[in-house]
């Protein structure tokens, strides 16, 4: 099991971001009511949570990247139940930030095994950075991009200082970890 990796590649054109975060507003139904944070860690900015299915075929190309990344990388048994699924759509404004923390699951069933993050911001930002906690530096990870981390991994984003950061996420879940 590769627990230590980190992946990003590029997915979207600006155009193609544009048009992501288009439907996505559309399909956005409610604001996560209290940042749902991990224990003990700030978390700022504005979070929606929405079912995968209105954006399949348009994010395609990304989710397909994180399942050939899980096979050649994490090899993790996963079940991408994109049907039944939610996607997080993030939004840091300035101050906007999520310290140290890793993402988890509550369930004795499944657990949280991959977070799959894609880069939606449509205009440079400052601040707003991706750090690991097993890193000496951050993580480039630009608009129209994708990052993949085992979600046991501790992870952080920076107080945006200027602009907006705007994050999707996935998180792969499968059996429970053996």
């Amino acid at each position: 099991m590769n627990t230590t990796t980190v992946t990003n590649f590029q997915c979207f054109t600006k155009e193609q971001v544009k048009e992501i975060n288009k439907k996505i507003k559309k399909n956005i139904f409610q604001k996560e009511e209290s940042p749902k944070a991990a224990n003990y860690t700030s978390k700022k900015g504005n979070f929606f949570p929405f079912p995968c299915p209105p954006l399949i075929e348009l994010l395609h190309l990304w989710l397909y990247h994180c399942q050939e990344t899980n096979r050649g990388v994490f090899g993790y048994d996963i079940y991408w139940d994109f049907h039944l699924d939610f996607f997080n759509y993030n939004v840091y404004g300035t101050g906007g930030e999520y310290d140290w923390h890793l993402d988890a699951t509550t369930s004795s069933v499944y657990d949280m095994k991959l977070t799959c993050l894609l880069n939606l911001s449509e205009e440079p930002y400052e601040g707003g950075d991706f750090y690991v906690l097993s890193a000496d530096e951050k993580i480039p990870f630009n608009s129209g991009e994708g990052l993949i981390l085992n979600s046991l991994i501790t992870h952080k984003v920076t107080p945006v200082t200027k602009g907006e950061r705007i994050t999707l996420t996935y998180w792969a879940t499968g059996p429970s970890w053996r």
